[in-house]
This record gives C-alpha cells, sequence and structure tokens, in this order.
C-alpha cells in the first residue's frame, strides 16, 4: 500500500487557509480521491471541554481517551505529536491519497502559500484564487508519489511512513547489498521478514 502524499499549506491568519483546505477537499473527494486533513496551531488550545466526561477521564490520568456516538468517533490523546506521529497514527486508521496540513511548517513537506508573506521551505505553489491550478499541482504530486515509491516498511504491523530521502537510501542500500549476493542478477521485488 502507497504512503499518501503530505502536502501543507500555510500562511497569516485570515487569509483563507481553511477555505482552501475545504475547496480542495471537495473537489478532491468528488473526483474519487481519499483525502485526510491535519489541522495544526502554535495556541495551546483543546478540543476537550472542562468538566465533561472525556475531560474527567483526561483528568484521571488517561492519556487516550475515545469518544464515540452514533455519528462519529473522537480519539482524543493528552499528548502533543509531531507530524510524523500524526500521519503514522492516520495510515493506520485506513489509506488515504492525500493528507492536507492546515499550518505545516516542517522543511521536508511540500507546501502551498496563501496570500503574502515571507515564503516557507519547499513551497510548490502559491494559491492565488486558483484553485484549478492548485488541484492540478495536487494531483501531479500523488502521480509523482505513486511512480517513485518503491518501499513499504511495516514493524510489528505498524506501516512506517517515509519521505523520499530514507525511501531512497533504504532502497539503495538492499539493492547494493543484494547485487553482491551469488545467485542474484536482476532485482524486481524484494520480500525480507525479520522476526526477533
Amino acid at each position: 500500500m502507497l504512503e499518501p502524499t503530505v502536502l501543507g499549506v500555510y500562511g497569516s491568519s485570515d487569509t483563507g487557509k481553511t477555505t482552501l483546505i475545504v475547496d480542495l477537499v471537495k473537489q478532491l473527494t468528488s473526483e474519487g480521491y481519499k483525502v485526510a486533513t491535519i489541522k495544526r496551531t502554535n495556541k495551546a488550545i483543546s478540543l476537550d471541554t472542562e468538566e465533561k466526561d472525556t475531560w474527567r477521564h483526561h483528568k484521571a490520568g488517561a492519556t487516550l481517551t475515545v469518544f464515540s456516538s452514533s455519528s462519529e468517533t473522537d480519539f482524543l490523546m493528552n499528548k502533543p505529536m509531531n507530524t510524523f506521529e500524526m500521519i503514522q497514527r492516520i495510515t493506520d486508521f485506513d489509506y488515504y491519497d492525500i493528507v492536507l496540513i492546515e499550518g505545516a511548517d516542517e522543511p521536508h513537506i511540500k507546501k502551498i502559500q496563501v496570500g503574502t508573506g515571507m515564503e516557507r521551505d519547499n513551497t510548490i505553489c502559491r494559491y492565488e484564487n486558483n484553485v484549478d491550478d492548485v488541484i492540478r499541482i495536487i494531483k501531479e504530486e500523488v502521480q509523482k508519489k505513486t511512480r517513485l515509491q518503491k518501499l513499504r516498511i511495516t514493524v510489528n504491523g505498524k506501516n512506517i511512513p517515509l519521505t523520499e530521502f530514507p525511501e531512497e537510501f533504504i532502497t539503495n542500500t538492499l539493492e547494493g547489498m543484494l547485487r553482491s549476493l551469488k545467485g542474484v542478477d536482476c532485482i524486481d521485488t524484494v520480500t525480507i521478514q525479520l522476526k526477533k
């Protein structure tokens, strides 16, 4: 199973980041893409409400509380996570073609800038009421990811998301070691299972 294409959306407050993400999700899901989203903020806020049952569970010491109703299930973890951890949890739940991160700041994540301001590392386009261009760029990124991704690693039953550099490094290392083995002429697919 392929890893999702991860793209960030950033910009100053009130520039339309959320509106853009909503438009992108509507368009992409209508075309059959499966999309997950992450909203990042530097503010110390919580969706949990003081004195509600889930808040009381956390207050008692639970580090994970699950709220489930007939319409949704919410997982409330009482700790911050970095983007890598969040994406890993998302891919544990299900397969997604695309993960859009509102507020992405990590240099290795490709990003879409909304509004003016300082351009962040790995910005691939700027949104200027050109949603069709942004959709086209996102689709190109998904196609590139599908063509480039060769390696999938699962550790203890959990899928490990890989960015381009570690995937390329591990793939080249494995291919180099395997080519040195007697009887290995051509490498199309490799399966390695390690049990400790």
